[in-house]
């Protein structure tokens, strides 16, 4: 037995140095070779000795600091204060309270110094109802005085007592594309000069998926953080220059979710301008209803580019007819501005006023031609309007009437010592119902069938639907009040 353990000692003992010296005298030598990739370049200096490409440039980081230095002192924090008046209770009269208590509603939002001089831009909606704002910059607290407002963009201009005030740099919105970075600046949750960083994702109309959420059609899309509170606030450039006014979010929530909107600083400029010397904006019209063309539109009428816009109808004597446009025309550039949909064709003309001159170049049957257009008010001349001046959605026109309705401004009910009333602004005399009837140009139809009439819209459709016998009282044009009656079959 031990003998046999020997053996086995042995023969394992023998084995192991066999395969040692194997392994180290006889067999060759396998070696894995590792290769160590050496970078271009090595050394790191105040010099680059290379050019980086595109995608690299593009990559690089980007120093927001100074941006948000320069803008961050032009923004200010914006107070609305409303005080309601409660009835007595009965606990006012058991305790005494024989006067009755005030209470203060605060809406917050942000604002931007636009001139040293202490006019601000906010929203509308920011100071909506407010009895008094206040407006608070770096520890100074400001009264401010409403200037105007323009609710369709959602902007208003406020003024304070100051001097020197660190006015923002403003820079063409025209010049801003879909990928510049941006910066938003504001007041979101009561918290002071907050800035958020990211990009333009979409100009206007480029962004149909949300735009039944968000009324404005001409505005810049970002993906910067905008909360409540940045209402009012600057967007601006990575300069520090404004580029626009944030003015809504699109969230389920209420709070950021991706989704950041602003008007356009080119559109901004002109309202508050308008504001600070008219009281009310002077907005300028083509006299034509335009369309995207989209896919089945092109097909209709020939074309394979989808750029443009066009031409639906034409107000007859209005700026479009008058320059010597005709339905169907596509418009393709003005000022020499590239239109690639109807947002960005109705960019440039909110950004013009009434008697302003426009280039306009138009595609008709294929072929290019240009022409110059003078811009109309909301009434179809070049005048400046007054404070009470109506807005688009007042006038209504009626293909089967042939014609203009719009609603009385305050001077003209004041004047006429009426409380209600629809105008008739403008008739077809070649086509139409309305060339049928005795009415005329300048005509106030204050009842029909002796119920007074306030909606241009519903006083058209209601004359269309009609039968029977109707009754008009009117205003004619040279100020005297009669009826009339027709049956309609």
């Amino acid at each position: 037995m031990k003998s046999n353990f020997k053996i086995i000692l042995v023969a394992f003992l023998a084995g192991l140095g066999g395969a040692f010296i194997y392994q180290e005298f006889i067999q060759e030598e396998r070696v894995t070779e590792i290769v160590r990739e050496v970078p271009a370049f090595q050394q790191v200096s105040n010099t680059m000795d290379y050019e980086p490409t595109y995608s690299e440039r593009a990559a690089l980081p980007v120093d927001f600091r100074e941006a948000a230095s320069k803008s961050v002192h032009s923004v200010v924090y914006i107070k609305n204060l409303q005080r309601g008046r409660r009835s007595m209770s009965l606990m006012d009269y058991l305790y005494g309270r024989d006067v009755p208590t005030s209470e203060v509603a605060i809406g917050s939002g942000s604002g931007v110094i636009y001139s040293k001089d202490g006019y601000i831009i906010t929203n509308n909606h920011v100071i909506k109802g407010a009895d008094e704002i206040e407006v608070q910059h770096e520890k100074r607290t400001y009264r401010a005085q409403l200037v105007g407002t323009d609710p369709n963009m959602d902007i208003a201009v406020l003024k304070i007592d100051a001097d020197n005030l660190p006015a923002i740099d403003i820079a063409k919105s025209s010049s801003v594309s879909v990928g510049d970075w941006v910066l938003a600046v504001g007041n979101p949750f009561n918290l002071t000069s907050t800035v958020t960083a990211g990009i333009v994702s979409a100009l206007g109309g480029e962004a149909n998926a949300v735009r039944e959420n968000f009324p404005i059609e001409q505005y810049i899309q970002t993906d910067a953080a905008i909360n409540p509170g940045n209402s009012g606030g600057a967007l601006v450039d990575i300069n520090g220059d404004l580029i626009g006014i944030n003015t809504s979010i699109i969230s389920r929530t209420g709070s950021y979710a991706g989704y950041g909107f602003a008007v356009p600083s080119d559109i901004v400029v002109k309202i508050v301008e308008d504001l600070k010397k008219y009281k009310v904006v002077q907005k300028a019209f083509t006299g034509a209803e335009v369309l995207d063309i989209d896919e089945s539109i092109a097909s209709k009428i020939g074309t394979k580019n989808l750029n443009g816009v066009l031409i639906e109808s034409i107000r007859r004597d209005g700026a479009a007819d008058e320059a010597g446009m005709r339905e169907g025309d596509i418009i393709r550039k003005v000022n020499n501005r590239d239109i690639g949909s109807r947002s960005s064709f109705e960019e440039v003309i909110t950004a013009k006023s009434p008697g302003d001159k426009v280039t306009i170049q138009y595609e008709r049957n294929g072929r290019l031609l240009e022409t110059e257009m003078v811009l109309e008010n909301v009434y179809g001349d070049t005048d400046i309007l007054g404070a009470d001046a109506l807005s688009k959605e007042d006038f209504y026109f009626s293909n089967y009437l042939g014609a203009e309705l719009r609603k009385l401004t305050a001077s003209e009910k004041e004047s006429l010592k009426v409380r209600a009333g629809v105008k008739i602004s403008k008739i077809d005399k070649e086509r139409g119902f309305m060339r049928r009837l005795d009415l005329n140009e300048g005509d106030v139809i204050l009842s029909i069938n002796r119920q007074f009439t306030n909606n241009p819209e519903g006083v058209a459709k209601y004359i269309q639907n009609y039968y029977g016998r109707i009754y008009f009282e009117i205003i004619d044009k040279a100020g005297n009040q009669k009826t009339l009656t027709y049956r309609f079959q």
